[in-house]
């Protein structure tokens, strides 16, 4: 039997793309065009002429494939010193991949790490890993919703540690593009506020290096030290500008010198970070949000949703209706509903609850494959008519070469499906190539 908190029995899981990076460490490829990165710790080799171990390029619509009801556990390596194989390694990956309830459990390092690229993500789960639960840098830029992250009481860093480019190679300007990602409906539970434990300090948000995350109708709460932590003049200029986003979050139990202490000046690691609270516009609301219950054991007592006189139903910002974010009034990455109770290793090995389970737990209600097109030449417009699929959202795109790699352009705003044929006239000149995106 293993461990609940066991970890580094394997690797984990790298997805390599040709999204976009804005700097880069390996020194050929910070003076290429498009910039690439050669995986931290391995060799930059080729296997039947295909580069194995690099990632980046220009295509931000790339697309690595489907990942769902994926559950990545006891892994995690150092291939060097502060050179690791996280649960999931994102390296350049584009919006055109899908990640969906997927979960990093027990790893040796951090649980997710998103280097650069615009990929997306919804319901994904960070437990008991010894690093960060989740982090990003190099010019990431993705939406992102209803991500879940319990710290375990043992070993832990930040519960998010946010680069907009690489530590230690930052410029004096940020470099395009900045990291600006989206994420509303986030649970982040720290490693406990009595639970010291071993590893790095135990603070929710760690922001630095030009990072400007969008963070909204998100719940920080029972963490071993501080809120946030905004280090230099380069993350400050994020926030002070307006770039960076962090409101309408819910903020309780973060410990100074052992004992709780929920003032401004202990949620704010700086006092560069201090305007969060301080700014009611921001709405960053400290109260305790009334989570169910709150376990690291196998005792079956973790149950993150929020009780029915939680602060997370009010003060909730309404997420964009553009296609990809879900409607949710609450704060958290759970409402009613425990999306994650029965396919995880929390549920398996006892330690979430499972009341409020979704009947039945198998794959997302709508399944949107992409349509097949007709296209009549009308002068010099293209009309492009598909079937569309009620619950469905559908990006037409375009193209003028289908040389590798290809780069796909958005043709106009995203539109839902009725159920009836959608038809969209677009103005073309020469060979031009159409794909429609569903989701």
């Amino acid at each position: 039997d293993l461990d609940l908190y066991q970890r580094g029995l394997w690797g984990g899981v790298i997805l390599m793309g040709n999204a976009i990076l804005n700097r880069v460490v390996d020194a050929n490829g910070q003076i290429a065009n498009p910039k690439f990165e050669v995986y931290e710790g391995l060799p930059d080799i080729q296997v039947g002429g295909q580069d194995v171990h690099k990632f980046g390029g220009n295509n931000d619509d790339d697309d690595s494939g489907v990942m769902r009801y994926v559950s990545i556990r006891h892994g995690g390596a150092a291939i060097e010193a502060n050179k690791e194989i996280n649960g999931l390694s994102l390296c350049g990956v584009g919006r055109g991949t899908t990640l969906e309830f997927i979960e990093c459990y027990a790893i040796a390092d951090d649980g997710f790490e998103f280097f650069g690229g615009t990929v997306n993500s919804r319901y994904l789960i960070s437990a008991f890993n010894d690093d960060d639960a989740f982090d990003a840098d190099q010019g990431h830029n993705g939406k992102h919703q209803f991500w879940f992250a319990l710290q375990p009481p043992d070993k832990r860093n930040f519960g998010s540690e946010l680069n907009g480019e690489p530590a230690g190679t930052t410029t004096a300007t940020p470099q395009a593009p900045f990291s600006n990602f989206q994420l509303y409906n986030a649970t982040i539970i720290g490693a406990g506020v009595n639970n010291l434990g071993t590893g790095g300090n135990n603070d929710a948000l760690l922001i630095r290096d030009y990072s400007a995350p969008r963070i909204y109708n998100s719940i920080y709460t029972d963490f071993g030290r501080r809120g946030v932590s905004i280090p230099d003049v380069r993350s400050e200029l994020m926030l002070t500008n307006g770039t960076m986003q962090i409101a309408n979050n819910l903020w309780w139990g973060f410990t100074a010198g052992g004992v709780m202490n929920n003032t401004i000046a202990n949620l704010a690691v700086d006092t560069r970070a201090q305007v969060l609270w301080t700014e009611s516009a921001r709405s960053n609301i400290i109260a305790d949000p009334l989570l169910t219950g709150i376990s690291r054991t196998n005792n079956g007592a973790l149950d993150p949703r929020p009780a029915a006189a939680s602060p997370a139903f009010e003060g909730y910002k309404p997420a964009p209706n553009d296609g990809f974010f879900v409607a949710a009034n609450y704060k958290g990455a759970f409402g009613q509903q425990n999306w994650a109770s029965d396919w995880t290793a929390l549920g398996t090995y006892c330690v979430l609850n499972g009341n409020g389970a979704r009947t039945p737990m198998i794959m997302p209600a709508v399944v949107c494959p992409e349509p097949v097109l007709s296209v009549v030449l009308n002068g010099s417009n293209a009309e492009i008519t598909w079937q569309s699929q009620a619950g469905c959202s559908y990006q037409l795109k375009s193209t003028m070469s289908l040389q590798t790699p290809i780069t796909w352009g958005n043709e106009g705003a995203a539109q839902a499906g009725t159920g009836v044929a959608i038809t969209r006239s677009v103005s073309t000149t020469g060979a031009k190539f159409f794909r429609v995106v569903a989701q």
